[in-house]
């Protein structure tokens, strides 16, 4: 990007010196601190019409950190340096990426503590940590016998979210699939929806339920995969073994739709032949985002083609009992495949009222739900990011449907190894790249000292953060890595800001994790053409 075509060089040499500076496109402005080891110092950038990165170099010249808050172009970036070594530290501002437009910024020095005022912070920092986490020693336990805080949210909840912490670390399946093992068994739940194709995992149900011999379809995607072989054998097992109190697998995620797509063509062409050639052209463009989805591509779909599975959908629904009545089951495949792909084009189009990927997964999970019972309980497999109880995600959809009857648990690690997708890369690899123990400041800094090994910790709802410690009712950096990565990242850039008591109902800590299998038979998919 040339983001370093222009330097500009200044010394701030004392504690609150400040400079106000335009910032063109392009362009990195680098400045110099000197601190002795042992000192700490406080910068303080403050946007003004421009998105900007700070860069933190240690005196070698190694990067220390690069810090871009979700802050936009108006605000300030904080950083923090704490001097492990003596010398010269570089601080750098660069726009956060070729499409920024030029604007200004201030950067200030706003704090430079001598080395016993560090060690004054640092341990005042420590007991506040070691605070929080003899609060949630009160609700701790080992993962190899969560049976208590299991039991607890198990009590209150008909929906448990599963989280996870990367998509490619094996111990979160493992986890994911004892605590389910344990909830059918012991607490009931008959339903299992995941963060995956639904019309897939629809197709497979009667392998899943003992009906069938063999699956309809093989498996896809990479995310997961090894899980969930191991998901559908437990099920499967359990179902055979309990013919009469089944557990169902669901899928509530609209995208790796092929299923869906050769399900409504070809009822099309049973019933509904003059909607072909309309159909086939909205096919196309649905085809063609599906396989970029599966690669984080360009998966867009026009306003027009969600306009026609929108009436599609009406017209399979205001048609259904007669379509019901002349060919049974295959005109129910062919609504909720409408449904799907419709599902998929409204939150792929951007158009105006279109909901996100989080509310059509919510949607999923409630509909499952219902469909099993009104005393059904269910768990609900995806991240992280998409099963914490605030924000525009789903477990906040869900947590807003039925109130603390939905739980979340959110899963992390002190360390160690995931597979993610190398970003902008033309065969779009998967990497194994490996992390190394969480900061001082992170949510795993107050997890870790919990037990020697794995725990869970599960506390209850809706806590009043004027009865917690300091230190958690703020937000700290907790481990957040999607599906893609670039290796040699800062380790900062695998974290984001938690409220770990408000964003989840428990969470399981793993000292170390490991990568998970890399598949081997993804196909290449080129860039899209329009």
């Amino acid at each position: 990007m040339g983001m370093h075509a222009i330097a500009l060089l200044f010394t701030l040499l004392t504690n609150h010196a400040a400079q106000e500076v335009a910032l063109q496109p392009g362009a990195a402005h680098r400045y110099e601190l000197q601190l002795r080891r042992g000192e700490s110092a406080d910068v303080v950038v403050q946007q003004k019409g421009i998105d900007v990165v700070v860069e933190l170099r240690a005196p070698g010249g190694a990067l220390l950190d690069e810090v871009d808050g979700p802050t936009g172009r108006n605000g300030d970036e904080r950083a923090e340096i704490i001097a492990n070594e003596g010398g010269t530290y570089t601080i750098a501002v660069r726009p956060y990426d070729e499409h920024e437009p030029a604007g200004r910024y201030r950067i200030e020095i706003a704090e430079v503590r001598s080395v016993a005022a560090t060690r004054a912070l640092l341990e005042t920092r420590r007991a506040a940590r070691d605070r929080a986490t003899d609060w949630l020693r009160a609700y701790a336990a080992p993962l190899s016998n969560p049976a208590a805080p299991l039991a607890a949210l198990a009590a209150r909840a008909r929906v448990i979210g599963l989280g996870e912490a990367t998509h490619g670390s094996r111990e979160f399946g493992d986890v994911r699939l004892a605590l389910t093992r344990r909830l059918i068994e012991e607490h009931r739940v008959r339903v299992v929806a995941v963060e995956w194709s639904s019309s897939h995992l629809a197709a497979l149900a009667p392998y899943v339920a003992g009906e069938s011999a063999a699956p309809a379809v093989g498996e896809s995607g990479w995310i997961g995969r090894r899980a969930m072989r191991e998901l559908v054998a437990m099920l499967r097992a359990w179902n055979v073994a309990h013919a009469a109190d089944r557990v169902r697998l669901v899928g509530v995620d609209a995208q790796d739709n092929a299923v869906a797509r050769a399900e409504l063509r070809a009822f099309l062409g049973t019933a509904y032949a003059d909607l072909l050639p309309r159909w086939n052209e909205a096919e196309k463009e649905l085809a063609a985002a599906d396989e970029q989805s599966s690669v984080f591509g360009d998966s867009s779909v026009k306003a027009e083609v969600r306009q026609t599975l929108f009436e599609l959908v009406a017209r399979l629904s205001l048609d259904a009992a007669v379509l019901h009545a002349r060919y049974g089951a295959s005109a129910d495949r062919a609504l909720t495949a409408a449904r799907t792909l419709a599902t998929f084009a409204d939150y792929n189009s951007g158009a105006a009222g279109s909901r996100s990927r989080d509310w059509s997964m919510a949607d999923g999970v409630l509909r499952a739900l219902a469909e099993a019972g009104p005393n059904a309980r269910a768990v609900y497999w995806a991240h992280n990011a998409h099963v914490r109880t605030t924000g525009k995600t789903s477990g906040a959809f869900l947590r807003a449907a039925l109130g603390c009857g939905y739980a979340a648990i959110g899963q992390t690690f002190g360390e160690g190894s995931f597979v993610a997708q190398l970003p902008n890369d033309l065969e779009d690899r998967l990497l194994v790249s490996t992390l190394p123990r969480a900061a001082d400041e992170s949510i795993e800094s107050v997890l870790a000292p919990l037990g020697n090994d794995a725990v869970i910790a599960a506390w209850p709802c809706g806590v009043d953060a004027a009865s917690l410690p300091e230190w958690l009712r703020a937000a700290h950096p907790l481990h957040w890595v999607g599906a893609l990565w670039t290796p040699g990242s800062v380790p900062s850039a695998a974290t984001r800001p938690f409220d770990l008591v408000h964003d989840f109902d428990g969470v399981v800590y793993i000292p170390r994790v490991t990568a998970d299998e890399v598949p081997t038979d993804r196909p290449h998919v080129p860039a899209r053409k329009h």
